[in-house]
């Protein structure tokens, strides 16, 4: 553990001590005050140096690598942020917040799945390693006395719930540094970005720049990080990170202006459903999932039974009302095999109601997809199964595909491959079936025909890089030759290599101005929270 002394300054010394986390002791006229405690040996340290024991312990935020003193300074007054109490202190009722069902599908627009400590069934929010015994809490605007000194809450949103930072006033009313907690750390960058993750699909990097800035306006220099050293200019570092956020945000938009998407055409209509290609047909109810290949046999396949009816009473009527026009208008007779793309339950929510129909259907899925969806309870990611609280948590995979071996229904042969990006078990499938080669991409391309850039949903275990995300999805498309691409909830369209190489030059153009946001450039660190580190399913 190393020690900074910031320079003393009214009878005030902060000793900033640091591994890979930080903590500051504040020390004048013979008490003292810690904020974030990072290691239980902080206490050793103290002792060694022959400096008062910490009367009063404010937290700049609620995480475990923070809020590390649990017992050892049994006199201390800890202080959180009134929202944050319960992660702090009470591990029953965290416990209990933390099972969690979908219980309102129609809010999805407007929640994105955001819960109190996580998203969409994904717990992304944890507490100390032992409860803290909270004294008081505080919200932005207070100001805590301590000694003759003032510490000031500003609010500085970004990194993880309810993070503040704490603004060291003098006796005579004078700011003297701030403590900034997690918000970002010295080289301007931000500490992660998986701490940024507000809701699905989102985070707060966009809004990042703003509360920089704001914070740069103020007078105070000195900015004490809960990780990493001491910053002796810490506005002009504020800017210099806002400005490289602005910069990625600039990229993200980039096109090469080479690329137009091809015009899609559009086929029949079959009730709810619309044809994509001979005997291939796809839900088009304005989100849904379900493609449905019928052969000259009649014999069916259906991929991601999902229709996304969630939260209306007619869903399983109108699943069994498109069956039976298919029954009766092209001629199928029976669904051979349901074939997954990913876990997420919008996917599969309709397989028992499809066995119940044809009760020879057997479920096909990619080795990594088959081991959530038949055991979601060992994966800590979002939008399983369980969530969606539809009367089944699991399902049982028929055949398991891997990337070595061709599967075949009938005389069709379906090859696999790993599809990350959306989340990190998706697959890919190929097929050829009615004269076209078609693509099946799940949710990880799930458009109409524009190319996108970096994307990534950090709770699906989603990491941006050549290895176990989008990067990696894009290099892989633009190995194959696809005549149509079918994705997720309804997308579709053809030219489908130039889109993928647009897509690829974006995604290229991009990633380094992402590296060049976090320490070491290294994106799955930045990317997987520590529980996901090594996993790879």
């Amino acid at each position: 553990m190393t020690d900074e002394l910031a320079p003393k300054v009214s009878r005030v010394e902060i000793h900033t001590l640091t591994d890979e986390q930080s903590s500051h002791l504040i020390v004048a006229d013979g008490a003292s005050v810690l904020i974030d405690c990072h290691s239980p040996r902080v206490k050793d340290w103290i002792r060694r140096q022959q400096l008062p024991m910490p009367e009063l312990i404010l937290h700049t935020h609620v995480q475990p690598e923070h809020c590390r003193e649990a017992a050892t300074f049994p006199k201390a007054r800890i202080l959180v942020h009134k929202e944050l109490r319960e992660l702090a202190a009470d591990h029953i009722g965290y416990q209990d917040a933390t099972k969690t069902t979908w219980k309102n599908p129609q809010a999805w627009p407007v929640t994105l799945g955001r819960e109190k400590y996580g998203i969409g069934g994904a717990v992304t929010v944890m507490p100390p390693e032992e409860p803290l015994k909270v004294a008081d809490t505080f919200t932005a605007g207070d100001r805590i006395a301590w000694q003759s000194h003032e510490f000031e809450v500003i609010d500085l949103p970004g990194h993880s719930r309810h993070h503040v930072g704490f603004v060291l006033h003098q006796p005579a009313g004078d700011p003297l540094c701030v403590f900034i907690g997690d918000l970002f750390c010295d080289g301007a960058l931000v500490v992660n970005v998986y701490d940024l993750e507000s809701a699905y699909s989102t985070t707060t990097l966009p809004e990042l720049p703003n509360t920089l800035r704001n914070l740069a306006s103020r007078p105070e220099q000195l900015y004490l990080p809960a990780t990493g050293p001491v910053m002796h200019d810490g506005p002009d570092q504020a800017h210099r990170l806002a400005d490289k956020i602005d910069a990625y945000e600039k990229a993200l938009t980039w096109t090469s202006g080479t690329y137009d998407p091809a015009p899609k055409p559009e086929g029949d209509s079959i009730g709810r459903y619309c044809r994509r290609a001979e005997g291939v047909s796809q839900l088009a109810n304005g989100g849904g999932n379900c493609i449905m290949f019928i052969d000259d046999q009649g014999r069916g396949l259906m991929v991601d039974p999902g229709p996304c009816g969630f939260g209306s009473k007619t869903a399983e009527q109108d699943f069994i009302a498109d069956l039976e026009r298919f029954e009766n208008d092209c001629g199928l007779h029976n669904v051979e095999v349901a074939l997954l793309t990913h876990f997420h339950g919008d996917h599969f929510d309709m397989m028992p109601l499809l066995r119940e129909r044809y009760p020879t259907c057997r479920v096909a899925a990619w080795d990594l997809v088959a081991r959530v969806v038949q055991a979601p309870h060992e994966y800590p990611y979002a939008c399983r199964m369980p969530w969606y609280n539809v009367g089944f948590d699991a399902i049982k995979v028929d055949h398991i595909l891997t990337e070595k071996q061709p599967y075949y229904w009938n005389d069709i042969e379906i090859s696999s491959c790993h599809l990350p990006g959306h989340c990190y078990a998706h697959a890919a499938y190929f097929l050829t079936f009615g004269g076209q080669r078609i693509a099946l991409t799940g949710d990880t391309i799930q458009s109409h025909g524009d190319s996108v850039s970096v994307e990534y949903i950090i709770a699906n275990h989603s990491v941006p890089d050549e290895n176990d995300g989008i990067l990696k999805a894009y290099r892989t498309m633009v190995t194959h030759e696809v005549d149509i691409n079918i994705g997720g909830h309804g997308s579709h369209f053809v030219g489908c290599n130039a889109m993928y190489e647009e897509s690829l030059r974006r995604i290229e153009h991009a990633l380094p101005l992402l590296e060049a946001l976090v320490p070491d450039g290294d994106i799955p660190r930045a990317f997987l929270r520590p529980w996901l580190a090594g996993r790879k399913t």
